[in-house]
């Protein structure tokens, strides 16, 4: 029976070998004569009947599937994301769950509930884990809006409670740094440095920069591409300065080009293994410097302004490992 898909009908036809075809029609009369025919033919082992597909309609078809319609998104919607990397990754995980072949008009929030119990089940955490689900809730938007479903299912998202951030202190550094170095990771130990010292975002922020964001000196970097849009400029520390000026006698573009993901992350998580860090992620080294920034004193403001932060109510998240004006009327209590 065909299906309405937004302004067009859907034919379905199951083949003898358990295949399916789809195609498109402008009608529900066409797409009904066509399925009529169809089945018809692919009983007889006979060639399917030709059929005038407009390019609309072809899109539709192509973006039925989960597959199909996670490389459109890839292409369309994350490919020029600064953040496009953890996207793509998160989509794909989504992909491989219910296969490259789910008809994305199938997915119900049931079956999404069960994809959150899934990756749940593996140890994700409940942040994590909805970041699986704003990927699905991605796909499913862009599919509705190229009119191949009518509502999109209600995805439940985990509820994550604030926890304390997790960072380095002054001997988790020296020892991640000196593994970098044993195992000759150079290439780690000068990243590790730069984003605890900068709070940049490691894929988004540091590894993409040029060198023509670095100030006079290395005295300063600028990050042009940031996840909120807006550019900010944070200055260098000497061992930072040190640092990108032995890398640019080596690197022509910028202090990383060439820097392989995969190979930072395998290596990453063999660190994790042998340092018992099970913890720690690059993504460490920024609340890293942000909390060595409100530890030290720094006012919440600025704190903001270093970090890049869109809105104070994220910088403030932070503030709750800050000493308050508390401690100074404790001795009140003790005297009684």
């Amino acid at each position: 029976m065909a299906r309405q898909r937004g302004n067009f009908w859907l034919a379905d036809v199951r083949t003898p070998d358990g295949g399916r075809i789809r195609k498109s029609f402008k009608t529900r009369d066409a797409a009904e004569e066509w399925e009529g025919k169809a089945r018809e033919a692919a009983l007889m082992g006979k060639p399917l009947p030709p059929v005038f597909v407009t390019e609309k309609a072809r899109t539709t078809t192509d973006l039925n599937l989960l597959g199909n319609l996670y490389n459109h998104v890839c292409r369309t919607e994350w490919g020029s994301s600064r953040s496009g990397v953890g996207l793509k990754r998160n989509g794909k995980h989504v992909v491989e769950y219910f296969g490259k072949n789910k008809d994305i008009s199938e997915i119900t929030p049931a079956e999404a509930a069960e994809m959150k119990v899934h990756f749940s089940e593996k140890g994700l955490a409940p942040a994590t884990v909805n970041r699986k689900l704003a990927a699905l809730s991605k796909m499913l938007r862009v599919a509705k809006d190229n009119g191949l479903v009518v509502t999109l299912p209600r995805l439940r998202w985990n509820k994550v409670e604030q926890t304390k951030f997790r960072y380095l202190d002054d001997k988790e550094e020296k020892a991640l740094l000196a593994y970098w170095e044993v195992r000759g990771f150079h290439d780690l130990h000068d990243l590790t440095v730069l984003l605890i010292d900068t709070g940049a975002s490691c894929f988004s922020e540091m590894i993409p920069v040029k060198w023509d964001a670095f100030g006079p000196g290395m005295k300063t970097v600028t990050f042009w591409h940031t996840k909120t849009g807006k550019p900010r400029t944070v200055p260098l520390t000497k061992r930072c300065q040190a640092i990108l000026k032995q890398r640019r006698s080596v690197q022509s573009k910028g202090p990383f080009d060439g820097f392989e993901d995969g190979a930072m992350r395998s290596r990453w998580d063999v660190m994790r293994a042998d340092l018992c860090m099970a913890d720690v992620t690059p993504h460490t080294l920024r609340h890293t410097c942000c909390t060595r920034l409100v530890l030290g004193g720094v006012d919440v403001k600025r704190v903001m302004e270093w970090m890049g932060h869109s809105a104070i109510v994220t910088t403030m998240r932070y503030m709750q490992i800050k000493p308050t004006s508390l401690e100074e009327i404790v001795h009140v209590l003790e005297a009684q």
